[in-house]
């Protein structure tokens, strides 16, 4: 799978790095001047300007140059900055080698730049290109020093192996880096895993699979946190419990499946009717809760006989067309009512309702 947009840490590395180039361009231009005064003081031959535009001018344009395009690579094509930055350093290294004077002591050790560069991005393609360049780098500097003596020989083969210790500790890098960087995606994915298990679990808890109500012991939890809020800031509630008239028939002609169905459409039509401050649960069987809040008793029992005239009107395919009816009990809590005493004298006034011809509502 291809990137196709750069994080903001990538991002981040790439103007770090350019920002560095800088700096060693700063660097570079400072030491080539200090350089050409220690020269001149040995040697003091006028600098001819062919040989200024030699050994200064054409280096320090290109170098100059290449940053500026890799500017424009990173603000208009950035996916291309982290490779045109690897291969960049190559050429800035050389560059720089090449600008500065070979009576400069330890001036090949510019050639880790790549190096560096290629174990900051954590990519061993690049680690492993990069090493076999400054591998050849070395060969040729190797040839190029050896007929001038014991001195330049040595001081080739330390650069070779500070060459050498400095990739073998790239490669250490990124592979631990990758061992770390899958430790920690496998950590992520384990919390994540762990955190839809958690999520699952307190749905399955809390809320009742078939109609996707609350369950009944959600149901008690938040009526009981309600009426404990009622002490500190009273306000107005109402209790419904609302049970389907001869569902046991129901089940009998037409099967459980289709009872089912009758119970999904009942709490899609509660859920329709109620406001985003009520509840709806299940409370068990056919039997159904609902608490209405911040609302006049006429309010909840408007709200209440819409449901009641919705679900008698709602004709079941699988019944051949027939509807069910509902009957409901309700109560206005009172501050002197308990969690338990609000409960039964809705569920009395239910029974009421059944037993007075069902279809009906009942306040207590």
């Amino acid at each position: 799978m291809h990137t196709t947009s750069q994080t903001p840490r990538q991002t981040n590395w790439n103007r770090v790095l350019l920002n560095a180039f800088w700096i060693i361009l700063l660097v570079d231009l400072s030491i080539h001047f200090l350089d050409s005064l220690c020269l001149w003081g040995q040697h003091p031959e006028p600098l001819t300007i062919s040989k200024f535009i030699t050994q200064s001018l054409i280096p320090d344009t290109i170098i100059v140059t290449l940053i500026i395009i890799l500017e424009c690579i990173y603000r208009w094509k950035p996916l291309w900055s982290e490779l045109a930055i690897t291969v960049a350093s190559h050429l800035f290294a050389v560059l720089i080698i090449i600008n500065l004077s070979d009576e400069l002591y330890g001036i090949s050790l510019i050639m880790l730049l790549p190096l560096l560069i290629s174990m900051i991005y954590m990519k061993s393609s690049y680690m492993k290109a990069t090493s076999a360049i400054c591998l050849l780098y070395t060969i040729i500097l190797f040839f190029k020093t050896s007929n001038h003596g014991y001195v330049p020989i040595t001081q080739t083969i330390i650069i070779s192996l500070i060459f050498a210790a400095t990739a073998l500790a790239g490669f250490a890098v990124i592979g631990r880096g990758r061992d770390l960087m899958q430790s920690l995606e496998n950590s992520v994915k384990s919390e994540q895993e762990l955190r839809i298990q958690n999520i699952i679990m307190d749905r399955l808890s809390k809320i009742d699979p078939l109609t996707d109500l609350y369950n009944h012991k959600t149901f008690h939890e938040y009526l009981g946190w309600l009426i404990e809020h009622q002490q500190s800031n009273p306000f107005p509630m109402q209790l419904a419990v609302m049970d389907i008239d001869n569902f046991k028939k129901v089940n009998d002609t037409y099967g459980h499946s289709v009872g089912d169905i009758v119970l999904q459409k009942v709490a899609a039509i509660l859920l329709e009717h109620i406001g985003p401050d009520d509840f709806a649960a299940r409370f068990g069987g056919e039997e159904f809760v609902v608490i209405l809040t911040s609302k006049t008793l006429n309010h909840s029992h408007e709200i209440m006989k819409q449901i009641l005239a919705a679900i008698s009107n709602t004709p079941f395919t699988e019944m051949n067309g027939k509807s069910v009816t509902v009957s409901i009990g309700m109560h206005d809590f009172t501050g002197t009512d308990s969690k338990n005493s609000t409960f039964q004298k809705a569920d009395d006034a239910l029974y009421e309702a059944k037993n007075t011809g069902k279809n009906k509502i009942v306040i207590s």
